[in-house]
């Protein structure tokens, strides 16, 4: 009865009365927590506590997956105990954090705090070992669809710096690789490919076709410090190109010849252009490509096409590359019937195979490749075998480890850093 009584404006005020002080006392049991000193469990499951700001007393976050209010405890340093650029090359070592923590909010006395920070999960990817025996071209036709497939997991080159770079881990299991994880890339760091060392962030130029609302290995690159310059048929305005003075973003796509594209269920059309179209109209002419990432959706056999016939791309040190055959199982969408019926597999592979070779040809070899799992998109061939249709390649331009190549890049008024 007395809630028929009472109006709109005194119920609302009831229920931020409650709501505040429901807050409050949220607040003064994590205070008191907070006095019995860290919680090292805490420490070793909580990795983003690696970026907290010391601005920054108070946050309100989840964890795991409820809605609580924690406090942060800001650091005035964080040091490894033990540099390891290489976590993922060595999943069985781990990384030792040392932190100070702002006497402002911790116990005097207490010291610093250490925590151990674990390698990601173990993977199956494969690499080239040091010193292996020199990469022999394979044979220029594909006899089984079997070998289009271990012909991309064999390694044919060694990288000494391989570095992760991006993504994000995904909550639906069976997507992304085989740790769950997608959006992101592999890339080398060997000096020769002139990804580190710059010392602004023009010094290293980095593409990224396909970025589909994902930043976090753009962020990545951009933090080495690198130039890039995003492009995505999704005008989506990202807030990184927005903060960041040399990330920029493009609503373009890239493909093998210029022409526009309709997208009915966007109901816009959008421009597409070569790789060379791109780098001019955006006066990044004459400089080094450090990295070529590309992850366009089954278009990336149109667009290399182009690129590895094009002599832009020795100017390219490395490609991340996701690359697919998903119309071999479903269309468009996938409760559509594929587009290849089981007939056309092989020819169908072969069109890849020959892309890849061309690239090859160019001097580039496969450091690495995993397979992006996704629902729904599996081929089964003849014998029954598994093979996933989507996955990501890393190649290195080998020619750059040679000084004399990059001379003679040089005449054209490519600059590197390597050079003296």
């Amino acid at each position: 009865m007395l809630g028929c009584q009472l109006g709109r404006s005194t119920k609302r005020s009831v229920r931020m009365w409650v709501t505040g002080w429901a807050c409050l006392v949220l607040l003064v049991l994590s205070l008191l927590n907070s006095r019995r000193g860290p919680d090292h469990s805490l420490w070793n499951t909580i990795e983003y506590r690696r970026y907290w700001r010391p601005a920054t007393p108070l946050v309100m976050g989840r964890y795991p997956g409820k809605f609580l209010p924690f406090l942060v405890f800001p650091v005035l340093e964080e040091r490894p105990t033990k540099s390891n650029l290489l976590l993922e090359s060595f999943p069985e070592q781990q990384l030792l954090l040392s932190v100070t923590p702002s006497p402002l909010h911790h116990t005097p006395g207490a010291g610093s705090l250490t925590y151990t920070l674990s390698a990601p999960p173990p993977s199956t990817i494969r690499l080239s070992p040091a010193g292996a025996a020199s990469w022999t071209p394979w044979e220029p036709q594909l006899r089984s669809v079997a070998d289009y497939f271990r012909y991309l997991r064999t390694p044919q080159t060694h990288c000494r710096k391989l570095k992760r770079l991006g993504g994000a881990y995904l909550c639906k299991a069976g997507q992304g690789d085989e740790n769950n994880m997608d959006n992101h890339k592999y890339v080398c760091m060997d000096p020769a490919l002139e990804v580190v060392g710059a010392k602004v962030p023009q010094d290293c130029l980095t593409l990224s076709f396909g970025t589909q609302y994902d930043t976090t290995f753009d962020d990545a690159v951009s933090e080495l410090p690198c130039e890039v310059h995003m492009f995505d048929v999704l005008n989506f305005n990202p807030q990184l190109a927005r903060e960041t003075d040399h990330v920029h973003f493009h609503v373009e796509g890239l493909a093998g010849q210029r022409h526009s594209v309709f997208y009915n269920n966007m109901n816009r059309t959008v421009k597409m252009s070569t790789l060379r179209d791109h780098v001019m109209k955006n006066n990044l002419f004459p400089r080094p490509i450090h990295v070529l990432k590309v992850d366009i959706e089954n278009s990336e056999w149109e667009a290399f096409r182009d690129i590895a016939q094009n002599p832009l791309f020795d100017a390219v040190g490395q490609v991340a590359l996701e690359v697919h055959a998903t119309e071999l199982v479903h269309g468009p969408t996938r409760k559509s019937p594929p587009v290849v019926p089981r007939q056309g597999w092989l020819h169908a592979l072969q069109t890849r195979y020959d892309v890849l070779t061309m690239i090859e040809a160019r001097g580039f070899r496969r450091v690495l490749y995993w397979d992006n799992i996704q629902d729904g998109s599996a081929l089964y061939d003849e014998n029954g075998t598994k093979y996933e249709t989507a996955g990501e390649l890393l190649y290195v331009n080998t020619n750059w480890y040679n000084a004399s190549f990059k001379r003679q890049l040089a005449t054209y008024g490519f600059k590197f850093r390597g050079l003296t």
